[in-house]
């Protein structure tokens, strides 16, 4: 089964909707990362809801969806980047092995009622100094699910519907939009004020196993064949990773040339691990004093493993 993304347009109704499906994505994305079921499964969601988001915007860029937490679980974060190229990571206040695997949404990132929620935009080329976008709302509802409603309808003004499931092997998701009407004198489309109302009877019959185990095709098709709605475009999200051995090297001159050096005498090295794909990298003694000796230096090291 491949990770397929199908957007749908359902012009009598002045509503859209997508299906997704998410396996070796997915897998990818979290197989490096030591983090409890209840986690993964809440990231999962956040990755599908967080995917179809990005399908519906025409930009270029990143859209981030992050949940800061008061619970558990300290920050959960999923990174969409032009062409569905998609990474996340949550970071936890205690070990993984302590949390239990039936914890809730609200066990994990709203324990006190102080969990947020935030939506950033990140466009690609904007200018040095310039802000990308970001709105943030409290987390009041009790699923990843009904929190990205909450925000597109606080936030965004678009009435949004998600079913969002996940599992450590695969993710899935439908997500339905109210759109511009295309009815009026310039089309001969008679549309139905009810269609969204519609849309969601049919969607709320989707069952776990279905939005995880059904191609998104024939999930769509089993969903909504009886709209017969327009298939907009078949997209292939994917797992990738943004870190690189130049970044490593950014980050290290950040530090200073004493503190990098203060590291190397103790630990013998630098050793950075990435918390999105688990990639490990390492500097040495040589490797620190060649780049502050050279501001031009970048090694052509790859990363020592996956």
């Amino acid at each position: 089964m491949s990770d397929t993304l199908i957007k749908l347009l359902f012009p009598a109704k002045s509503c859209r909707a997508e299906v997704l499906h998410l396996d070796d994505a997915w897998h990818s994305m979290v197989k490096n990362q030591d983090l409890p079921v209840c986690v993964k499964h809440m990231l999962g969601e956040m990755t599908a809801g967080a995917v179809m988001l990005a399908a519906s915007l025409k930009f270029d860029g990143a859209l981030i969806l992050q949940l800061q937490g008061d619970g558990p679980v300290k920050l959960a974060l999923v990174e969409v980047r032009t062409g569905l190229i998609t990474r996340a990571t949550a970071q936890l206040r205690v070990p993984a092995d302590s949390l239990a695997s039936d914890l809730t949404f609200k066990d994990l990132v709203n324990v006190n009622g102080n969990g947020r929620c935030a939506m950033i935009l990140d466009m690609a080329g904007r200018a040095v100094g310039e802000q990308p976008y970001q709105g943030v709302i409290p987390l009041t509802e009790d699923s990843v699910a009904k929190t990205i409603e909450s925000y597109m309808t606080q936030s965004e003004q678009i009435p949004t519907r998600l079913w969002l499931c996940a599992t450590d092997e695969a993710a899935g998701g439908v997500l339905l939009q109210q759109v511009a009407s295309t009815g009026g004198k310039e089309s001969d489309v008679e549309v139905d004020p009810e269609g969204m109302k519609t849309l969601e009877m049919y969607a709320n019959t989707v069952k776990p196993e279905e939005l995880l185990g059904l191609d998104a095709k024939d999930l769509a098709m089993r969903l909504f064949w009886e709209d017969n709605p327009q298939i907009l475009e078949e997209l292939a999200p994917s797992f990738g990773c943004r870190c690189s051995q130049a970044g490593i090297e950014s980050m290290v001159k950040s530090l200073g040339r004493d503190e990098a050096r203060s590291i190397i005498e103790e630990s013998g090295k630098i050793e950075v691990t990435c918390e999105f794909c688990g990639s490990t990298y390492v500097l040495d003694g040589v490797d620190v004093e060649r780049l502050f000796a050279d501001p031009a230096y970048a090694t052509n090291s790859t990363p020592v493993s996956h």
